[in-house]
This record gives C-alpha cells, structure tokens and sequence, in this order.
C-alpha cells in the first residue's frame, strides 16, 4: 500500500477533527472580557486535546516516517485510530461545558481508552510488520518510542485504571490532569532521531 496516501489521509482527517474542536466553542454575547470566564473549562479541555492530537501526531509522522511498509492490517488500525481520535471533539466539548460532571468524565475516559488501544496496535502491527519483511532497524526505532512501551505495558495498564477509577469517583474533574500529565510525561518524550529525519 501506498505510504504517502495514507499519511495525506491521516493529516487531512487530523486536520479536520482540530478545526471540530474549535468549532465548538462559544462566543460569548457580552464584550466584557469577563464574559469569557464561563468558558475557561471548555478553553481548558481543548487546549489539553489541542496538545493532545498535537502530541499524537508527531509520534504517528516519526512512526510512518521510520516504517518501510504499510500493509492492509496498519491501513485499518491507522483507520481504527483515527476513528477513535475523531470522537475527542465531542468528549472534549461535553468535559468543557460538565467539567466537574461524572458522565461526560467517563465518557472521556473511554474514549482516552479506546484511543490508546488503537494507537497501541497501530504501532505493533508497524514493528511486526516491519521485522516480517525484513526492516529490523524501522522495527526497532518504532519499538523504542516511549509512548509505545508505555502504552503496551501490562503495568501501565494496571496503575492507569487503578488511578482513573479513582478520579472519576471522587474527583472527575481531575481527569485533565491526569491526560495532560501523561502527555507531558509520556507522549511528548520523543525518539532523539525524530527532529532529524529529512
């Protein structure tokens, strides 16, 4: 499969799904500057998923940047990925007008989930992918991403849901935090090589 079409198509749908999110904020009908106040959570939570997709994407061009190969199983968890990342403007919008509200939070949390599963197996299906047919160096650049090995391992799984079925039960609202620490931390720890790649 064509690398370059599906990196085109992913940019253009990263691309869309960003616009979304700004989309969804609301102009306030006063001129004060203190009309914006109300809408400081939805400012919050979209800066957050602003670094977020931001984050994400980097990480998605250095993997398909490295892989010299796309077989039909990376073009459908790449099309699983994106799928869950184009749910973040509605988790994002819901968080930003319920902030402190446990429905919108969980359903931010399940979205968060889904997402880092797919983006999990995307990353797998390139390192295998690329050691079946014999790229064991594109392999191992993707397997050393921080965010992989953080992601597939069996005690983030556990510390991640351990923490976040806390927050969400007795404070929900401190669920940003908790995403915006792990891109900080996880997510934005990029490969040395990734900055000079061309």
């Amino acid at each position: 499969m064509n690398k370059a079409r599906v990196e085109a198509f992913t940019d253009a749908i990263i691309a869309i799904i960003l616009t979304i999110m700004i989309l969804e904020f609301k102009v306030p009908s006063s001129t004060k500057l203190s009309a914006i106040i109300p809408e400081l959570p939805f400012v919050l939570s979209y800066a957050i998923g602003y670094l977020f997709i931001g984050t994400a994407w980097y990480n998605h061009h250095y993997m398909f940047s490295k892989t010299k190969v796309v077989t039909q199983r990376v073009f459908w968890a790449n099309i699983f990925w994106m799928f869950t990342t184009s749910f973040l403007p509605v988790a994002t919008a819901w968080i930003g007008e319920h902030i402190n509200s446990r429905g919108p939070q969980i359903f931010y949390a399940i979205i968060y989930t889904l997402w880092s599963f797919a983006y999990w197996l995307l990353s797998y299906y390139l390192v295998k992918d690329n050691q079946s047919t014999g790229h064991p160096e594109a392999a191992k650049s993707i397997a050393s991403m921080k965010i992989y090995r953080y992601i597939g391992s069996w005690k983030y799984f556990i510390g991640h849901f351990g923490v976040l079925i806390l927050v969400l039960i007795f404070m929900p609202a401190l669920q940003l935090a908790l995403v915006l620490a792990q891109i900080l931390l996880i997510g934005s720890r990029f490969n040395q090589d990734s900055d000079k790649l061309f």
